[in-house]
């Protein structure tokens, strides 16, 4: 069966698998809330998609409160790189290698 159009293929970083097994489970489903609406390129508002200064390199969005999905977006693939509270969103200020 065809993907539907308009869908991003999904790559999951193994940072972001241990950060994601850390969760609870109503965390988790947020979260695989926030990567389908990503993946279907239809991000809601309350997300807040914005880039994490100053390199531009990675994009956080909002999952809840205190929670961000760290992300790229790169040859038409989301990479999901990590789960991180919101004061944690600093080291993601400069582009990380191995990461993806």
């Amino acid at each position: 069966m065809p993907r539907p159009t308009g869908f991003l293929g999904v790559e999951f970083a193994d940072r972001f698998r241990k950060s994601y097994a850390r969760l609870t489970a109503a965390q988790q489903s947020q979260t695989d809330k926030v990567v389908m609406a990503l993946a279907k390129q239809a991000p809601t508002p309350g997300m807040r998609v914005k880039p994490i200064e100053p390199e531009k390199f990675y994009l956080e969005a909002r999952i809840n409160d205190g929670d961000r999905l760290i992300h790229r977006l790169e040859s038409g693939r989301l990479w999901v790189v990590d789960v991180v509270s919101h004061d944690d969103i600093a080291r993601y200020a400069k582009a990380l290698t191995g990461l993806l």
